[in-house]
């Protein structure tokens, strides 16, 4: 009986003794990402709060180089 256990799965064994079978961890929060195809976590965002000023101002001046205030005007 004892080499039967030792091979027997944890279900059947949860079977053979009459327990109900175990239940799920669920865990809905897998990473602290806002999206998960977004590479920036949460995280990110409270080590570096700067990022997103950071961001758009060179969004902006990249914007202005490449001439895309005429391109409104016309």
């Amino acid at each position: 009986m004892l080499l039967l256990l030792k091979i027997m799965g944890e279900a059947k064994r949860r079977k053979s003794l009459g327990l109900s079978p175990r239940e799920k961890k669920i865990n809905i929060e897998k990473s602290d990402r806002y999206f998960s195809w977004l590479p920036v976590t949460k995280s990110n965002i409270k080590k570096y709060p700067f990022m997103g000023v950071a961001t758009m101002i060179l969004g902006a001046i990249i914007f202005l180089v490449s001439g895309g205030a005429n391109s409104i005007n016309n």
